[in-house]
């Protein structure tokens, strides 16, 4: 991963990359692209980047790494897992529905290749699928949801219909507010578990 994840050349480059790669595509992105507008050398970026892969790694680790911290932070707050599974809905869709760049990243550029897809299912997502699997344990002990369901498959589907509403979002182009279909989202869901 990133050799020093740390300082403002690192996050300018990253915010560089975002919107480099949202316009232009992962493959026809390069690294002097990537640093001209972050407004560094070239060879800056390798001392925190091995190459434009590391970069990409980064971008969704840091996005969910904000994602994961923030939304266990307000859980903390929150008592019943409808309430939270509620909450974590219209956290999701608001988050990836505020940065239009990132989310064509995350919800396609990410998905061109199979190594990426791998490298993400077994870090930050699955830590992301931890708490989701938390949460429907929480509903089932307190009756609120269905006790003949797999938390962790119920993870998946709750973690599949929310990523879906997102890139159905970033694909349509339509200038709609992601987070406005929150609460049709949570009804839905919410109805599947119950």
């Amino acid at each position: 991963m990133a050799r020093n994840s740390t300082g403002m050349k690192y996050e300018a480059i990253l915010d560089a990359a975002v919107v480099e790669i949202a316009r232009r595509g992962y493959y026809q992105t390069t690294v002097a692209m990537i640093a001209k507008r972050a407004g560094v050398a070239d060879g800056t970026i390798y001392l925190y980047f091995g190459n434009k892969e590391e970069i990409l790694f980064s971008l969704f680790d840091r996005a969910m790494d904000r994602f994961i911290a923030r939304g266990k932070a307000e859980l903390e707050a929150i008592g019943g897992a409808v309430e939270k599974l509620g909450h974590i809905i219209d956290l999701h869709l608001s988050l990836v529905g505020q940065d239009r760049d990132l989310a064509i990243i995350t919800q396609v550029e990410l998905r061109h290749s199979i190594h990426f897809m791998d490298q993400f299912s077994r870090t930050k997502v699955a830590e992301y699928l931890a708490v989701l699997a938390g949460v429907v344990a929480q509903g089932q002990q307190e009756g609120a949801f269905r006790a003949d369901l797999d938390p962790s498959f119920a993870a998946k589907a709750v973690f599949g219909v929310m990523d879906e509403m997102a890139t159905d979002w970033v694909l349509s182009r339509r200038n709609t507010r992601l987070e406005n279909r929150a609460p049709e989202v949570a009804a839905f869901l919410l109805n599947g578990l119950r």
